[in-house]
């Protein structure tokens, strides 16, 4: 399999950078949702918050490597045979995938800076991250609702990405999942 992305394929990085950020952010999404939840036992929700802060920053850090990734290996062209709102769809999901990618650990990161708790971020319990802004009340009323909202929209340009895929391989019939599949021909 080649490394850069051909004519009508994604290369092995591409696929690494597709599937990997998939593998990080569907359970980090649960995470969330889970850990919010957790109040009966303060110490594991410390733990759980820590770990999905964790996540967050690998994930900004992959998602800057995989738009860097993109800018020097464009993917291939999209098929003649799709209209121009289904390519116009495409490129659009593309986007909001690459800044809620990066919104989500920004707004995640600000939210618990802001928080009223002072709670400090220890990435993976090693690496201590000063938070560049005070607590506040408003600002972190502003950016928790804000992280959710990007939460829920991440939630469903997931799905539509999906069905659109799955559409493409069962209804149009066409290779635009096969380039995505890693070893699909």
């Amino acid at each position: 399999m080649r490394l850069r992305n051909g004519p009508e394929r994604f290369g092995l990085v591409a696929k690494s950078f597709h599937w990997g950020m998939a593998a990080l952010v569907i359970p980090l999404w649960a995470l969330g949702w889970y850990m919010v939840g957790q109040t009966q036992d303060l110490f594991w929700q410390y733990e759980l918050y820590q770990l999905h802060k964790s996540f967050g920053f690998v994930v900004f850090g992959l998602a800057l490597l995989r738009l860097a990734w993109r800018i020097y290996d464009p993917p291939p062209p999209l098929p003649p045979t799709m209209s121009r709102l289904h390519r116009l769809g495409a490129h659009l999901s593309h986007l909001a995938f690459y800044l809620l990618l990066l919104g989500l650990p920004v707004t995640g990161f600000l939210m618990s800076a802001a928080s009223p708790l002072g709670i400090p971020t220890v990435i993976f319990e090693t690496i201590p991250v000063p938070h560049p802004i005070a607590p506040s009340e408003t600002a972190y009323t502003l950016l928790r609702w804000t992280h959710y909202g990007l939460a829920m929209t991440l939630a469903v340009v997931l799905v539509a990405h999906a069905g659109a895929a799955l559409h493409h391989h069962f209804v149009a019939k066409d290779k635009v999942l096969l380039r995505m599949i890693p070893f699909g021909r």
